[in-house]
């Protein structure tokens, strides 16, 4: 009598884990700080540098939260909204002071320090990435022009953004727009500082194949962090890719082993090369979810 035997296969799925890069303006709204948590039980969330120096500084912004809100958010608003999003930007303020008197490593979010001691990189990223960021930041600042309608510090807080999601690839920037942006169509406002950058931003329709690709998956990620309610509250997401062509060439530049300089006029020196005409040909493409 033959004996059938049958074996077992067992087959592991490994689902990638995609970085996102957070607008600053949505960390510190209404529903910022809730967000970065459920979110980065799914995704590797990343904040720009100008951002944790908000975070560090947050007894001072309590004081004069009005820099950190954009003029186009609360011009055309009715009194009472303009309050509420003035409250909303305090209270977020108060979250994340509260949440770094704990530990924000508990969070998981990824940054880029001055200093490789001062990064919170994943395992698979050297420190190298430092110096490839602070060159493209250089390169934009030198591009940008003071056209933008933002304080200082909210300009700076998006030129890092944008130079944070070009030197690590990011896939996505996920920001937002206020409610009188979406009715009047107005893009979020990253996407409006890119513009006078001279890095224009195009909308990618509700009709685009693609995007619909993209917004199922964004659905999917959503439904699996329990971020559903955030969309069904009111919050207007949007996603904004960015097309940086010139920096791509840059990523051969001989910095891998070279120890890390302080000084920036060595810094300056370093990547002289590598800070000319990065942004060039450069575009955003944002759709809302």
């Amino acid at each position: 009598m033959m004996i059938a035997s049958s074996a077992t296969f067992s087959v592991k799925f490994s689902q990638q884990r995609y970085a996102c890069v957070l607008d600053p303006t949505l960390a510190l709204s209404r529903y910022g700080l809730l967000l970065v948590k459920q979110l980065g039980t799914v995704m590797d969330i990343w904040l720009g540098r100008e951002f944790w120096n908000i975070i560090d500084n947050t007894r001072f912004y309590l004081d004069h939260p009005e820099l950190l809100i954009l003029p186009i958010a609360t011009c055309s608003s009715p009194l009472d909204r303009q309050l509420s999003i003035l409250q909303d930007t305090l209270q977020a303020l108060q979250q994340w002071e509260q949440m770094s008197k704990q530990t924000l490593t508990d969070l998981k979010l990824f940054r880029i320090g001055e200093r490789p001691e001062e990064c919170f990189l994943p395992k698979r990223m050297g420190t190298e990435i430092i110096w490839y960021y602070e060159s493209l930041a250089r390169s934009l600042e030198a591009q940008a022009s003071n056209s933008f309608d933002a304080s200082e510090v909210l300009t700076s807080a998006f030129r890092d953004t944008v130079a944070l999601a070009a030197a690590i690839g990011s896939p996505f920037i996920l920001t937002h727009q206020f409610p009188p942006a979406t009715a009047e169509t107005l893009p979020p406002g990253i996407c409006m500082a890119l513009t006078s950058w001279q890095i224009p931003c195009q909308l990618v329709t509700l009709q685009d194949e693609m995007a619909t690709l993209e917004r199922n998956y964004w659905r999917q990620i959503f439904v699996q962090a329990g971020l559903a309610k955030f969309l069904w509250a009111g919050l207007h997401l949007s996603v904004l890719h960015l097309l940086v062509p010139a920096a791509s060439q840059a990523t051969g530049l001989p910095i891998q082993h070279q120890e890390y300089q302080s000084s920036k006029n060595q810094d300056s020196a370093k990547f002289s090369h590598a800070e000319t005409n990065l942004w060039q040909g450069s575009q955003g493409f944002w759709y809302q979810l």
